[in-house]
């Protein structure tokens, strides 16, 4: 999850208190499915080819370093057991399809009312789509708002994405910690280049509750690279796409966790306490935001959002990562279904208002796609960049 929403839920605690004392009722889900376009970032015309080099080539080593490794200045760690189901790098576990489609999203949201920019990271895929050019990730990596304004201190405001770029196959181990380099990265960070998002959809519930308490946390994005005139399913391959499909099933779940604030299993955190959460030690981990991770076993439904719900010791970061029915290890190949949204204790239940639970853990939700979500992917799929 991004940086500026984790200051935010620091308060969440004062928020709930807010919420309760003013009896809230939380609106029932949205019945339109029809997607919401967001302001293109880069528009169509005659400096579109200009502005698609502007927006790639913000992103410098510098700049990548700085959004995109974890604020606690160490290396991934593994659990003294060794890695597990409930993570492990993917360089680990297998190689396959999913090392081209699977990557990391590089982004600046702006706050539409103060001005504010605020850079951060997430993951996503590329799927089949008719020009080839669609990736799918969480739809709060590109905008996110409250139905109702809590406004300061709470931190809760209105954004929405004005750069963004998509690195398939990305691989940070290059990338140092601090750097002030203002090169751009080599083929040993983004192996299959660096693609530009031009423009992005999300459900039409999110874009009327974009806060995690209704849900349909999903956006395509298309994207385009100014120095390949190849489409990106071209150069990396595609994940197939499904919706509807069934529940209940073993799902494989893909990211790239960086954040250790909020790591269930992380054993020292930024203002040292340790964070056992009554789990034992040896499961402890750490993650820096440079490796595909994946988390492995048999989903449950979310009774309320009827989202898909795994047991995972990954980190935020991972957000939009993809959810893959019918994955085949030895092929990295697999059915995306959903990607990752929020945390969730089962101690707790589901929230009626989800970024209430969005502190917690050792569970990950999935916004399971249905047709709210097939609706993104036609409109993204069926469009011009």
């Amino acid at each position: 999850m991004r940086r500026h929403l984790r200051t935010a839920t620091a308060r969440v605690g004062a928020v709930a208190i807010a919420v309760a004392t003013i009896g809230l009722t939380v609106p029932a889900a949205h019945a339109d499915t029809t997607p919401v376009e967001l302001p293109p970032l880069v528009a169509a015309g005659p400096n579109f080819n200009q502005d698609l080099r502007t927006e790639v080539n913000y992103w410098t080593l510098a700049q990548m370093a700085s959004v995109g490794l974890n604020d606690d200045g160490q290396d991934a760690t593994e659990p003294a057991s060794g890695w597990d189901d409930l993570s492990a790098p993917w360089s680990t576990q297998g190689q396959g399809l999913i090392t081209k489609t699977a990557g990391k999203l590089f982004f600046v949201q702006k706050d539409v009312d103060s001005g504010a920019l605020v850079p951060d990271s997430c993951s996503a895929d590329v799927v089949t789509s008719g020009n080839q050019s669609t990736v799918v990730t969480a739809a709060h990596c590109v905008a996110v708002h409250t139905p109702f304004d809590l406004g300061a201190p709470f931190g809760m405001g209105n954004t929405v994405v004005t750069n963004m770029v998509f690195i398939p196959g990305y691989n940070g181990a290059a990338l140092p910690r601090g750097t002030t380099s203002t090169a751009l990265p080599g083929k040993d960070i983004a192996p299959f280049g660096v693609w530009g998002a031009t423009r992005a959809w999300i459900t039409n519930t999110w874009s009327n509750s974009a806060d995690f308490a209704l849900g349909h946390d999903m956006a395509a994005i298309l994207v385009a690279n100014p120095d390949d005139p190849r489409p990106i399913a071209q150069v990396t391959g595609a994940q197939q796409i499904g919706f509807n499909q069934p529940q209940n099933q073993y799902e494989y779940m893909f990211g790239y966790p960086q954040t250790n604030e909020r790591n269930w299993y992380w054993s020292n955190n930024n203002n040292g306490t340790k964070a056992s959460n009554g789990e034992p030690q040896n499961l402890w981990r750490g993650f820096d935001g440079r490796t595909l991770n994946v988390t492995r076993g048999h989903s449950q439904p979310d009774a309320v959002y009827a989202n898909d719900v795994l047991n995972t010791a990954q980190a935020p970061g991972c957000s939009g990562g993809p959810w893959l029915q019918n994955f085949d290890p030895s092929t990295g190949t697999g059915v995306q279904t959903g990607v990752n949204s929020r945390y969730q204790n089962p101690s707790q239940g589901p929230s009626p208002l989800g970024w209430l639970n969005w502190l917690q853990g050792p569970q990950m939700e999935a916004t399971h796609f249905g047709d709210e979500e097939q609706a993104v992917w036609q409109a993204a799929q069926n469009a011009s960049l």
